[in-house]
């Protein structure tokens, strides 16, 4: 019998501009994923809160194969608790240091400070 190795699946970290609370945004992208795709999907994409960068800014990690569905649960969220999907990266570090950049233009663009 051959010996085969664990693989780690590869994944997604998103970056989500969004004035709920972490948690809210989380369970709501899940419900919405939940409602469109199915329960086994939804658990399978693995959502996962990594980061909270500033008041408005949340990082999410997901599989890299359920991203589109990921995506759309994202754009299609209610109004209520309505988020914008920045940036998405493979790795952490680069969506942090591509944050900052983002973070600053959009302070410019919408004329918040924080």
């Amino acid at each position: 019998m051959p010996v085969t190795l664990k693989r780690r699946y590869k994944r997604r970290y998103i970056l989500v501009l969004c004035r709920s609370s972490s948690e809210e945004l989380l369970s709501v992208t899940r419900r919405k994923a939940v409602n469109m795709f199915g329960y086994v999907l939804a658990q399978k994409a693995y959502l996962r809160l990594i980061d909270k960068i500033g008041p408005d800014l949340h990082v999410i990690r997901c599989r890299s194969q359920f991203l589109g569905e990921v995506l759309c649960a994202l754009a299609l969220i209610g109004t209520e608790h309505s988020a914008v999907v920045l940036d998405v990266s493979g790795t952490v570090r680069s969506l942090r240091s591509r944050a900052a950049i983002k973070k600053t233009v959009l302070e410019t663009v919408l004329g918040t400070s924080s």
